[in-house]
């Protein structure tokens, strides 16, 4: 039984690699770690009912994964249950290339109504950002910006409306993102706006907000510092 401890490994590090190396979908690699995790912490309590002490290392080193897992797990519970986030709620982004995306073809990409009370509670620091800059230069900003974050790939540029569009690939299972930016003028100054939503799962453990967040903090900072951007 002894042997059955490095199943969980297998499942789990099987399901990270093969969806890291585009073999299997973002999704089904997560689930395959999920039930690796869920195998490791199954074996190590049958280990503990059958009562074998010399078994007791095996139930140990089978419950690695679950002892790392689950305590991420519950720090991803302190974020809503939302996937689709953005600055200006009542006149968010709109998708367009996205739209196209072979995934998003059969789903709704319009933005979610609930969400907007949401965002506004749980995320009160996400909201449209203003630099005292022409907009043509904040424009170029963004799309310089947007080009040196690891992962990002534009895939609609607009000019007429300074507005971009892309999709951003999670360096852990790669997950695809799409996210849109819209940058217009407001009393002389520049007004930007931004929206990310996951294209996999009902939450996003906060991870579209800190997008926008940590972009905005870059942007903010780029005329003093030029662009820089955090591995």
């Amino acid at each position: 039984m002894q042997y059955l401890a490095f199943v969980p490994y297998l499942i789990t590090f099987s399901g990270i690699g093969l969806s890291y190396a585009g073999m299997l979908p973002a999704m089904v690699g997560w689930a395959m770690s999920a039930l690796g995790v869920l195998f490791g912490l199954g074996l190590a309590v049958i280990v503990i009912f059958v009562g074998q002490s010399g078994l007791l290392w095996t139930a140990v080193f089978a419950v690695l994964p679950s002892v790392i897992a689950i305590p991420m797990v519950i720090n991803d519970l302190r974020y809503p249950r939302i996937n689709d986030v953005a600055t200006d709620v009542e006149n968010p982004p709109i998708f367009v290339a996205a739209l196209q995306a072979t995934p998003n073809v059969v789903r709704d990409m319009t933005f979610p109504e609930k969400n907007k009370p949401i965002i506004r509670e749980a995320y009160p620091n996400v909201r449209p950002l203003i630099l005292d800059e022409r907009l043509d230069q904040v424009f170029q900003c963004v799309e310089t910006l947007v080009k040196i974050q690891p992962g990002w790939v534009i895939t609609r540029r607009d000019a007429k409306t300074h507005t971009l569009e892309g999709e951003v690939t999670t360096s852990f299972f790669r997950f695809v993102d799409d996210f849109v930016i819209h940058v217009s003028e407001q009393e002389d100054k520049a007004l930007i706006n931004m929206r990310s939503k996951s294209r996999d799962g009902l939450v996003d453990a906060g991870a579209n907000a800190k997008r926008i967040q940590r972009f905005f903090e870059q942007l903010e900072n780029f005329k003093e510092t030029g662009p820089h951007v955090e591995g």
